[in-house]
């Protein structure tokens, strides 16, 4: 791969008291090198020259933060390194990386020379893809990216590692290598997002997650604009402890239905802590729905039911059209203290997108909707510059009051609400109110400003409110797998970093009421083993136990007739021990030779039953309401 004129080398190293391992791989030839210091030799020299190479850029998984440090500290002192005995380099080396990994935060200070040194190029894929709290380790991604071989280091850091033992070492370290070279790959329309923002806008973001990657980018444009510093305007903050919501909703929120009306007196008598992250909820029923309100956002409350239009029936979708940068705009809720130019940027960026979408810039367009839905998340965060939450509160209280307008009106009407939840309203009404429906919702546009987007479901699967799956209309026709909507528990896709759950079952769940094919004629007739794995996060607290025997702590697995139960045991307290799979006994496949199931001894019997309890929930819940 090429980055613009340079060639991607992926690189990762491994570092021991008595054995430093360095393994590259050229992205274009494939070819891997090795640069090791130890007892058996030294490439101390070679490394330095490797990275000091011309037209290449480095590429790893949380080297910004470890790996580029110790190749920056062994450059800036290769003069004097170059002149100690190998285990005095490795011991060196060793206590710099102890210092990085032990105390993260505080090491910051003793290491800032290095990390923050440029001798050469570099990128990493975990600051590309994870805020810091949504981190994962690269075995994580291991596994949820199906590579061959999720694999753990089986010896200690800590510990010299023997010379018999170190051709086994660099093994694991090849294979992390070629998996974030993997992993690398699939990141190819990231990487052009972000060259592209690059080009337009001088923002070097090649190793920035999307938010931090938005975020910088409205600190350049502000501080354009405003003539302020940015290192001032990064001091700038709008705090505000205690917020009465009577001084947030707008004037002209007003309801018919006098369960409604209750709602919102309720409200305007509150007094809300802006630094409690639940705060203020209030749950109610309205017309056989129970509904919750308040500071977290708005959702109903739902058991599993199945929505199918009856004879003359429709099943609409209503919701507003990019609804927290629409209020920001449109009342001009951006932070306080960054004034009215935050606000004009910020509009500038909307009519921008809206052009971007009609002309078919689809790059510019992403970039755009990440950028626009990136200020409210940060508004309520007290270390961004962007810190307001009285006017976060104002956007995020008056959207729920807002939908529940719209819900006041088709009530009215006589349509069933099947959902509301964020920025949308899903109802089931009678066809020959579509122009009266219309009219309610231009009516709710003309008062609030607002634009809403409205589709049509041909059915409708909700298990939970984040947990559904929706046929869109025209999926009969076309049988387009586009045209299903699927959320949470029915999403069918594994995500990088996000869990490895087996897709099988909401496949044959979805499938199942589609077409009606028995479940087990479905599971049975699936032949690639990734749709059955599974994989679960562990804490470092714990240890984990195949049956009696120790294994890594990151493994992917997948119900089998012969395999013995996963468990994870807190190592402080080890009468702690919980099962990972309490249903079947499990086959660990960490290993990922081929994606065929023959011979593998799946447990059918238990994604049946998973999927099968699914369905019977749904069906259940169902007969329960004749």
């Amino acid at each position: 791969m090429w980055i613009r004129e340079d060639k991607v080398i992926v690189y990762d190293i491994e570092i021991f008291p008595n054995v430093f391992h360095c393994c590259c791989k050229d992205t274009e030839s494939g070819n891997i090198y090795k640069f090791e210091i130890s007892e058996r030799h030294s490439c101390l020299n070679e490394l330095i020259d490797f990275f000091k190479g011309k037209n290449l850029i480095f590429c790893g998984y949380n080297n910004h933060h470890y790996d580029d440090v110790i190749i920056n500290y062994i450059i800036y002192y290769q003069t004097k390194l170059a002149e100690l005995p190998y285990w005095r380099v490795c011991q060196s080396l060793f206590n710099l990386s102890q210092t990085i990994v032990e105390d993260e935060e505080g090491s910051r200070e003793k290491v800032k020379r290095w990390k923050y040194a440029h001798y050469f190029k570099s990128m990493d894929l975990l600051t590309m893809l994870f805020s810091q709290k949504l981190r994962v380790g690269l075995k994580t991604m291991q596994a949820t990216m199906h590579y061959k071989n999720v694999q753990e280091y089986e010896g200690d850091f800590n510990k010299p590692l023997e010379a018999s033992k170190i051709d086994e070492m660099i093994k694991y370290n090849v294979n992390d290598v070629e998996s974030t070279e993997s992993l690398l790959n699939k990141l190819k329309k990231d990487i052009e997002l972000r060259l592209f923002i690059e080009d337009e806008h001088g923002i070097n973001c090649l190793s920035m997650d999307s938010v931090k990657m938005a975020e910088t980018f409205l600190l350049e444009e502000y501080s354009k604009r405003s003539g302020i510093s940015k290192a001032a305007i990064k001091e700038m903050r709008s705090p505000m402890d205690y917020i009465p919501l009577k001084d947030v909703i707008l004037p002209f929120i007003k309801y018919k239905n006098p369960k409604l009306q209750d709602v919102l007196e309720d409200m305007k008598k509150q007094i809300v802590y802006s630094k409690e992250r639940k705060g203020y909820e209030k749950k109610f029923v309205l017309s056989n729905v129970v509904y919750s309100v308040g500071v977290g956002g708005i959702h109903s409350i739902h058991s599993p039911k199945i929505f199918l239009p009856n004879e003359g029936e429709f099943i609409g979708h209503a919701d507003v059209t990019s609804m927290y940068p629409s209020l920001l705009i449109k009342y001009l809720w951006g932070p306080r203290h960054l004034g009215k130019i935050f606000c004009d940027i910020f509009k500038d960026l909307y009519i921008e997108r809206i052009e971007a979408k009609r002309t078919g810039q689809k790059i510019k367009n992403l970039f755009l909707k990440i950028v626009l839905n990136s200020p409210t998340g940060k508004m309520q965060q007290e270390v961004s510059w962007m810190y307001d939450p009285f006017n976060v509160f104002k956007i995020r209280i008056n959207g729920q009051l807002i939908l529940l307008m719209l819900v006041d009106r088709l009530l009215d009407l006589g349509c069933e609400i099947i959902q509301v939840n964020t920025d949308g309203v899903v109802y089931r009404a009678k066809e020959t109110l579509k122009d009266k429906i219309q009219g309610a919702i231009e009516e709710v546009e003309s008062i609030t400003q607002l634009g809403f987007e409205t589709d049509e479901y041909e059915a409708f699967y909700q298990y939970a409110i984040n947990d559904y799956f929706g046929v869109m209309k025209g999926y009969s026709k076309t049988h387009n797998p586009e045209l299903i909507e699927k959320k949470g528990m029915f999403i069918t896709e594994t995500k990088l970093g996000k869990g490895l759950a087996p897709v099988i079952i909401p496949k044959a769940v979805i499938n199942y009421f589609l077409t009606k094919q028995p479940v087990k004629e479905f599971i049975e007739k699936d032949r690639d083993i990734r749709d059955f794995l599974m994989s679960q996060a562990v804490d470092k607290k714990f240890k984990v136990v195949y049956g009696d025997k120790p294994v890594q702590r990151i493994n992917r697995f997948y119900a089998s007739t012969n395999g013995r139960y996963l468990y994870k045991v807190d190592t402080q307290d080890e009468s702690r021990v919980s099962n990972m799979l309490t249903k079947s006994g499990v086959t660990v496949l960490n290993e990922l030779k081929n994606f065929e199931v023959e011979d593998k001894h799946i447990n059918y019997r238990y994604y049946i039953s998973e999927a099968n309890k699914i369905i019977s929930d749904f069906v259940n819940q169902q007969l329960e309401l004749f």
